[in-house]
């Protein structure tokens, strides 16, 4: 990886450069599979636009204009002498929630000449990871399997909500997870931390068709050097995501080996 990173580079999460790094992988990841896939079988690039709440940022515009105050000495028409005055009450800014539309790109695998629907590729992205975005991505993912596609769904992210299983995760900091059709509700479940490289994981096919071997890093290197994110990166400044000690650990033994 052109980076300084092993495996994944927890960099990318920064909110003005994800959605790129997404489409860079999505198309990267396509080309992979059409060089593989056996002749009966295609790959497309499909768009699902939706609906996320997104905070709106805060503004002096947002604060009230007009205050209401009480006049001393001055109660329902009578006059006093000495009135207590109550302290004004300030209000609490927050920002408000506004919808807005997300273009998510995701892989599609598809057979013969009816184009069946065999399998669907999604890398996850901070719209599916919370909220309302993640109610609406995992009923699309269980409607597909319960069909009997398979999905696979890649989590290169550190935050938002991880998938839940029958049994807890096994420990790590990135996870792909394959859902097939045909074995629910079983799931093969990739797990890898931030210090280790991306690993293989398996796409399935129709059957007797073996799977398709997916390499992450080769996906994840082509995406890093065409989006050119070696010189966009400020690894010399802490990543927009929170880290844990562990992690954080791990990003400055990462910067530390590239600087030394």
């Amino acid at each position: 990886m052109p980076g300084p990173f092993q495996g994944m580079d927890p960099y990318l999460e920064d909110p003005a450069l994800w959605q790129g790094f997404h489409s860079r992988f999505i198309n990267a990841c396509c080309e992979l599979l059409l060089d593989r896939l056996p002749p009966a079988y295609d790959a497309d690039i499909e768009e699902r636009v939706q609906l996320v709440e997104v905070a709106v940022e805060s503004s002096d515009r947002y604060r009230p204009d007009v205050s209401v105050s009480r006049v001393p000495g001055e109660f329902s028409g009578h006059t006093t002498s000495a009135i207590a005055t109550l302290p004004d009450l300030q209000p609490i800014t927050i920002p408000a929630l506004a919808l807005e539309e997300v273009i998510e790109p995701f892989i599609q695998i598809v057979r013969g000449d009816g184009r069946e629907l065999v399998a669907a590729i999604e890398l996850l992205s901070p719209a599916n990871k919370s909220g309302s975005g993640r109610s609406a991505y995992v009923r699309k993912r269980d409607r597909l399997v319960q069909s009997g596609v398979h999905m696979v769904e890649i989590d290169l992210l550190l935050a938002g909500e991880r998938t839940r299983l029958a049994k807890p995760l096994p420990p790590g900091d990135y996870y792909a997870m394959v859902f097939r059709g045909d074995r629910k509700p079983d799931v093969d479940v990739y797990a890898w931390g931030l210090r280790g490289p991306l690993p293989p994981i398996a796409i399935p096919l129709r059957r007797p068709d073996p799977d398709v071997r997916l390499e992450l890093s080769s996906v994840v290197d082509v995406a890093y050097s065409r989006g050119r994110y070696a010189r966009k990166l400020r690894h010399d400044a802490p990543p927009h995501v929170s880290l844990s000690p562990e992690q954080a650990a791990a990003v400055e033994a990462a910067l530390n080996r590239r600087t030394s």
